[in-house]
C-alpha cells in the first residue's frame, strides 16, 4: 500500500502558557484550538481532538497526507498565543512543539491509546514501553498468544543516532542501554515487518512528552498498556532544581499539579477508529482502582519534596 493511502494518526504537544504559571490552560484557548482544527476536517484532516494535561496542550489528528500538517499546527498555535497574550498569559521560555505519528492500514477494529505527561522529560516512557512491549509479566500475551510471541522491534535515539533492538533476543543489551534514560530514549516500537506499534514525541529538551500506541489484536491490549502506570515510578523533571518525583496517573479533570507545581501527572485517553474518525475518548485513568497508586505517589512526592534543596536522588 502506498504511503498516501495509509491512515496517519499524529499527536502534537506544546506549552503555550497557563494560569497561574504552569497550572492549567485557559478553557477559551482550548475551545479556539478545537474550533480551528474542526474547520480543516473534510480537507486536510479527517478528524481531530484537543485536550490538555496541566499547561500542556495536545492535538490528536487523523489524516492521509502529511503536507501542510506542521504549518496548520503552527497557525493554530499562533492564534492560541494571540488569544493568551490578550489575557496577559505568556508561554514559558523557550517554548517547544513536538509531535509523533503512527502510519498504518486501518484494521477492522482499530484502537489508539495516547498518554500525555506534564513536566517530566520525554525519556520517562522508556520503562513503560519496555514493560508494555517486552515484559511478559505485564503483557502476558507475549507468552500466551502466537500473534505476539515473535516480539517487537524497539528504535532508540541518542544525540541523533538511532539503534534498533529486537526483543526478546536483544533484551539484555537493550536494558543496559536504556537503564539511564537521560542518555538514550525509545522513540518507536514496531512489529518485525515494520508495522508501527508505538511512537513517542519529541526531543530530550521538550517539556511535553506524549506517547501514541495501537492496542488489541497483534498488539498488547489497552489494559496491558495501562498496567505499567499502575505504579508511581520516579521520573526526572524538565524543571531545573526540582527533585525526581513519582509519575501519577490522573483523569483529565485532575490533570494539574499543586505542591511545588507537581507531582507530575500523566493522562491516558483511548479511541476506536472508524474510517479515520475518532470514537471517544475514554478517560482511562478515571478509575477508582488507581486511587491506591495516586495515594502512594502523593506520599512519595511529599517525602521527596521534604528534602528541600538537598536532592535525595542526585
Amino acid at each position: 500500500m502506498t504511503d498516501s493511502l495509509l491512515l496517519k494518526c499524529t499527536l502534537v504537544t506544546s506549552r503555550p502558557g497557563g494560569f497561574p504559571a504552569g497550572h492549567r490552560l485557559h478553557p477559551g484557548m482550548l475551545e479556539l484550538a478545537a474550533r480551528l482544527l474542526k474547520k480543516e476536517e473534510g480537507g486536510m484532516l479527517i478528524d481531530s481532538f484537543v485536550f490538555r494535561c496541566g499547561d500542556t496542550v495536545g492535538f490528536l489528528m487523523t489524516h492521509r497526507e502529511e503536507d501542510g500538517i506542521q504549518s496548520l499546527v503552527h497557525r493554530v498555535l499562533e492564534s492560541c498565543h494571540d488569544y493568551l497574550r490578550k489575557k496577559n498569559i505568556f508561554p514559558p521560555d523557550p517554548t517547544s512543539t513536538v509531535s509523533c505519528t503512527l502510519s498504518f492500514a486501518e484494521r477492522r477494529s482499530e484502537e489508539i491509546v495516547l498518554f500525555l505527561a506534564d513536566h517530566p522529560t520525554p525519556d520517562l516512557f522508556n520503562l513503560h514501553l519496555y514493560r508494555i512491549f517486552g515484559d511478559p509479566f505485564t503483557t502476558t500475551r507475549l507468552v500466551t498468544d502466537t500473534a505476539l510471541q515473535e516480539g517487537f522491534v524497539f528504535t532508540t535515539t541518542c544525540q541523533g543516532s538511532e539503534q534498533t533492538f529486537s526483543l526478546p533476543e536483544d533484551i539484555y543489551r537493550f536494558l543496559a542501554l536504556i537503564r539511564r534514560p537521560e542518555e538514550v530514549r525509545i522513540c518507536m516500537v514496531s512489529k518485525r515487518d515494520g508495522e508501527h506499534a508505538a511512537s513517542v514525541t519529541g526531543s530530550p529538551e521538550a517539556a511535553s512528552p506524549g506517547l501514541l500506541l495501537r492496542t488489541g489484536g497483534i498488539f498488547p491490549d489497552y489494559g496491558e498498556a495501562v498496567e505499567p502506570f499502575a505504579h508511581p515510578y520516579m521520573v526526572r523533571s524538565s524543571v531545573r532544581d526540582r527533585p525526581m518525583m513519582p509519575l501519577i496517573p490522573v483523569s483529565l479533570c485532575d490533570a494539574q499539579g499543586s505542591r511545588s507545581g507537581g507531582p507530575p501527572r500523566v493522562v491516558c485517553l483511548a479511541f476506536t477508529l472508524a474510517r479515520g474518525r475518532l470514537i471517544g475518548p475514554a478517560d482511562i485513568f478515571d478509575d477508582p482502582g488507581l486511587d491506591p497508586v495516586r495515594e502512594l505517589g502523593s506520599r512519595i512526592a511529599g517525602y521527596s519534596r521534604s528534602h528541600g534543596p538537598f536532592d535525595p536522588f542526585v
